[in-house]
């Protein structure tokens, strides 16, 4: 199976629908969605309706859960708190109805799949965890794989079972071994913190038929300007494979 996994599209329609386009030409079985669909971003209902009419597999973010409480939205930096504000007005009943039964997590083909940190958290980010922190993230879940988003950032993590190994990625491909456990964290579609632009997703490809190896790969489209906060991207992904 080829799942696409994408988070933190933040209300970027324009990106949204650039990624896929992509996963439409790229073989895809389904697509998982981490969290963050809105906040920040101008179009949040027009992009949980695409969601839904995509049939995409979706978890609640940080952001969802501060449409739906008024106590954690008080944590919020003040733009955040104020955009969360503005996401409100234009999100209809029925979006707020389907945000309130998004769970914290999912487990699909084997991998957890979750907003922030395993095994179910929305709120901790994982580039602020110590070596020993990501470690207990690592025992706190059994899957071989682990996706998360709510960084903005693109990075790898392993564990052997003793010592935890980080990486940032790039474009670039690297094989992942069969003996090791890893936390992929995926890109932003919608807004990217990392210094690149570029929107950004991941495949993961196990279909293959033996059990050797699993590769990523990233590449670009063509450059896309989003309206209204005018952010610039342009197209990446990765590809997570196994031959």
């Amino acid at each position: 199976m080829r799942i696409a996994v994408i988070s933190d599209i933040h209300g970027n329609f324009e990106a949204f629908k650039k990624i896929l386009i992509d996963i439409d030409h790229s073989d895809i079985d389904l697509i998982v969605n981490l969290g963050d669909s809105v906040g920040y971003g101008p179009d949040p209902e027009m992009v949980l309706c695409l969601i839904e009419k995509q049939g995409i597999i979706n978890i609640i973010g940080n952001h969802e859960h501060a449409i739906l409480d008024e106590t954690y939205r008080q944590f919020f930096t003040q733009g955040a708190h104020k955009s969360i504000e503005q996401t409100m007005k234009f999100l209809t009943s029925a979006s707020l109805l389907y945000l309130k039964r998004l769970p914290k997590f999912r487990v699909l083909n084997g991998a957890l799949f979750v907003h922030a940190c395993s095994p179910a958290s929305y709120t901790i980010y994982l580039n602020h965890l110590s070596i020993p922190e990501i470690e207990s993230a690592f025992k706190s879940f059994s899957n071989r794989m682990c996706f998360v988003g709510h960084t903005h950032r693109l990075n790898l993590f392993s564990y052997n079972g003793d010592t935890v190994n980080f990486q940032p990625l790039q474009e670039e491909t690297i094989a992942l071994r069969l003996h090791l456990r890893y936390i992929v964290n995926v890109d932003s579609v919608g807004q990217p913190r990392d210094n690149d632009s570029r929107a950004g997703y991941t495949i993961w490809d196990n279909q293959g038929h033996s059990q050797k190896h699993h590769t990523y790969y990233k590449k670009k489209i063509c450059p896309i300007k989003s309206h209204f906060l005018k952010w610039l991207t342009s197209l990446s992904f990765l590809v997570i494979a196994r031959d």
